[in-house]
């Protein structure tokens, strides 16, 4: 039992943050509120740096440590969250770097050669494009349809709730996108593919959201679409078990960012409740502030362990190690996932309490920290509620799971 970094993690966690402060800090409010957008000077420094790389293996043009993908994923988004509170760029990142690692494992040579070296280099956007009007955790009711034309499916559906949708048309690439190939299969009929965003028949929309303003959420229409068969991962009608896959390695890097945020908001507190005086004494001297703050710390670090610890879970499976099972898996992840959010946001919100009023304006970074971690709440990679459902059903049995039952 190690509960260490690697000296090679360790010194790329510092260049992380070290960059993550320089680079990022001083303009997290301008991507929020002036540019809602990701400046592409700063996609190219952090490409430069081997942020996008960090997944994918050498051959492919990146810097992947074999055996470490999942951690080193881990520690780059946590370390990006705490120097851009509002998740824009982290979410950006753990979409690229995540769902590399699953185009790595089932991606076709051909597909691989053509997206990877573009997504390590930060010259394209890689996504995920599953959710629909209907739903998003329900990925068994999807109603997007593709149909077999040989070397090519045609599909046709509606997606919505996709982040990324501007950067991968503007900046160039696409999304996983997984849609039914036999539909009267249910669940064991989808296919999962890369789809780019520049195919024709392909439209998109964006929405206003609440927060992560500078990275765009929207929604696609697939009008008679044709996705070569090169870009799918795994095999057909198999799609949904390597989406679920998928899945696990997205909500790990979810809950590092969050936790990253978390982590920057509760020193924010800290050091705001040690110099504010309040009825001549520190704020932090008071003991219903000083040991909410105690409190949100212990939840920060016993998360984070758990964090390392699925991360860790993940690599290992990868290699081979037949102690760790996908259940164990599913729980581990699903723990960070259900739990991760909401304490970054409980963070954040306790902050801006501790402020006062101060708290209530755009001068503190607080808010923004809030309103980006809260799309993690309500849903993205997998709602609060599903991921309670998952924990339950892994570790009670299927007397837990209302849709299988006794």
């Amino acid at each position: 039992m190690d509960f260490e970094m690697t000296p090679e993690q360790q010194l790329w966690k510092n260049t992380v943050r070290g960059f993550a402060e320089g680079e990022l800090e001083p303009i997290a409010r301008k991507i929020d509120e002036e540019w809602e957008r990701i400046p592409d000077e700063i996609i190219q420094k952090m490409a430069e740096l081997g942020i996008f790389a960090v997944t994918i293996p050498e051959e492919y043009g990146g810097m992947a440590m074999p055996g470490e993908e999942m951690q080193y994923a881990m520690i780059t988004v946590h370390e990006l969250a705490r120097g851009e509170l509002s998740m824009s760029l982290p979410v950006y990142t753990l979409l690229c770097i995540g769902w590399s690692m699953l185009m790595v494992k089932y991606g076709t040579k051909e597909a691989k050669e053509e997206i990877l070296p573009k997504v390590a280099s930060g010259e394209w956007f890689l996504g995920i494009n599953t959710t629909e009007p209907g739903g998003g955790s329900d990925l068994a009711n999807i109603k997007t349809v593709g149909v077999d034309k040989g070397d090519h499916w045609v599909v046709n559906g509606e997606k919505a709730y996709i982040s990324g949708v501007r950067e991968a048309n503007e900046r160039g690439g696409g999304h996983l996108t997984l849609f039914k190939t036999a539909p009267e299969l249910g669940y064991k009929g989808a296919t999962f593919a890369y789809s780019p965003a520049n195919a024709p028949g392909t439209s998109y929309t964006t929405y206003r959201d609440m927060g992560r303003m500078g990275l765009s959420t929207g929604g696609f229409v697939y009008k008679d679409v044709e996705i070569p068969k090169k870009y799918i991962l795994g095999e057909e009608n198999r799609g949904f078990y390597v989406n679920m896959e998928g899945f696990n390695v997205a909500r790990i890097v979810v809950a590092a960012a969050c936790l990253g945020g978390a982590e920057k908001c509760l020193e924010i507190s800290r050091d705001y409740t040690k110099q504010r005086i309040l009825f001549g004494r520190p704020l932090a001297n008071f003991e219903a502030i000083s040991f909410e703050i105690a409190d949100d710390y212990a939840q920060l670090e016993m998360l984070k362990l758990m964090l390392h610890k699925a991360a860790w879970m993940v690599d290992q499976f990868n290699q081979g190690n037949t102690s760790i099972t996908y259940k164990d898996i599913n729980k581990a992840v699903a723990i960070c996932k259900a739990h991760a959010p909401m304490l970054g946001v409980d963070i954040a919100k306790h902050g801006m309490m501790y402020h006062g009023g101060f708290g209530y304006t755009r001068d503190t970074p607080l808010e923004m920290a809030l309103r980006g971690t809260m799309s993690y709440v309500v849903g993205a990679e997998g709602g609060y509620h599903v991921m309670k459902i998952i924990i339950g059903r892994d570790y009670i049995g299927d007397e837990a799971v209302p849709y299988r039952g006794t």
